[in-house]
């Protein structure tokens, strides 16, 4: 779900920030600085507008920054709600940075030596967007094919990768996912989760190609379908595949999402395919509420980043064991590219596609709130950006077979 206007910060009264007094301003940045002070990794320059005073932070490295502060009121923000004031602060043009990517990756580094200041980005978690926003909207920074989701690029050492873009990346990943469910012509897939249905539409291309060589042009139904539906209908399917869907079921409902699955997938040589983002298993345990209410009030409340374990664990449990793991792949690396093309076709368009989408779809919303709305949407990316280049987030695509799975087997040698 989404938030239900451009402008819901859920901000904790502005009122209680703009008259806070110059002492307790004072207090709370003296109190941040001197966490900085800290930093040993990167380098962060400060122009406190509000104090007429330049500061810096760090050592000079690959990575370097410049915050400007435009308000007092964001060191409050910042040292009583950490991430979420920050992100407030940042939308409310109380702070600037002119590498907030950056910026966020020297935070990560250095969590350990800040962390008793609660500074933004200590710890990172998910960030998924508000789907039931126009469609031209997502289509203004999406690829053509309109999938939201991690991709797969070419690697460095690839002759070609220079020349690589996020189309190709999202069709390499779906053609991934289809070699790893092993999807053949006399196949029923279920996709769980199908956005745009990128993943239905190539699969289906993909078959039909196979099938019209062999003369079966009809052997493919797209359902679409709430899967929770699928198990009274006494429906079965070959395949099953979910490309982050699973990180809005919620730690708790993760058994029986699992449970599910295993209800819908036959029970000889069923293969089940879900891509999820992650979080590694030590940051798991330590992430603390105030760190993650930038996500859950801002981008998608309730959402939940599993580890790679936790899904294991939920599939085993939910399936009574019947839902093996086959294979795991992390594709968090290949994010943060896709999110930096992201950002930059989000900011190359707003003006001309997205601003004009916004105010027709929310009638009477002020320039004030497509500013909020923008600045949210850029520090979701910077955000999620930093988390993937720091490994803080990942990706797992992970295969669950049926006992005695042998396509699994196909090109190997036995």
């Amino acid at each position: 779900m989404a938030t239900k206007s451009l402008s819901n910060l859920s901000l904790t009264s502005y009122s209680l920030y703009n008259a806070a007094s110059d002492s307790i301003a004072n207090w709370s940045r003296g109190f941040i600085l001197t966490a900085l002070k800290r930093i040993t990794i990167g380098e962060i320059g400060i122009k406190d507008i509000t104090a007429n005073e330049t500061l810096q932070f760090g050592k000079p490295g690959k990575l370097s920054t410049t915050l400007t502060v435009n308000s007092s009121a964001m060191w409050w923000r910042v040292l009583s709600r950490g991430s979420l004031g920050f992100s407030e602060a940042y939308m409310l043009g109380e702070v600037d940075c002119d590498d907030m990517t950056s910026f966020l990756e020297i935070m990560v580094y250095n969590r350990n030596d800040t962390a008793d200041m609660k500074t933004p980005l200590s710890y990172l978690t998910s960030s998924m967007a508000h789907y039931d926003l126009s469609n031209d909207m997502f289509a203004a920074f999406l690829s053509p094919d309109m999938t939201y989701s991690c991709p797969k690029w070419l690697p460095a050492d690839n002759a070609e990768s220079k020349t690589d873009n996020l189309e190709k990346a999202q069709i390499r990943k779906l053609q991934e996912i289809i070699q790893q469910a092993r999807i053949k012509k006399e196949d029923h897939v279920l996709e769980i989760g199908t956005g745009w249905g990128s993943f239905a539409i190539e699969a289906k291309q993909e078959a039909e190609t196979r099938i019209a060589a062999a003369g079966f042009e009809k052997n493919i139904t797209v359902l679409l379908k709430d899967y929770r539906e699928l198990p009274k209908q006494g429906l079965l399917f070959d395949k099953v595949v979910s490309i982050e869907m699973l990180e809005h079921v919620g730690k708790a409902h993760l058994p029986g999402y699992f449970g599910t699955v295993n209800e819908l997938l036959k029970k000889e040589g069923g293969i089940a395919v879900f891509q999820s983002s992650t979080m590694p298993e030590t940051f798991h345990s330590t992430i603390s509420d105030m760190q993650l209410q930038f996500y859950h009030l801002q981008i998608f409340p309730g959402a939940h980043l599993p580890t790679a374990t936790q899904m294991v664990e939920a599939a085993n449990q939910g399936s009574g064991g019947s839902l093996i793991p086959d294979r795991l792949i992390n594709l968090g690396g290949h994010y943060s590219r896709c999110l930096r093309g992201w950002r930059e076709n989000f900011a190359d368009n707003f003006e001309s596609r997205i601003m004009p989408a916004l105010m027709e779809r929310n009638g009477g919303v002020t320039k004030s709130d497509i500013e909020i709305f923008r600045k949210k949407w850029m520090f979701y990316f910077y955000f999620c950006e930093a988390g993937f280049k720091t490994k803080t987030l990942g990706v797992t695509m992970i295969t669950f077979v049926r006992e005695g799975s042998v396509d699994t087997l196909e090109g190997l040698v036995q």
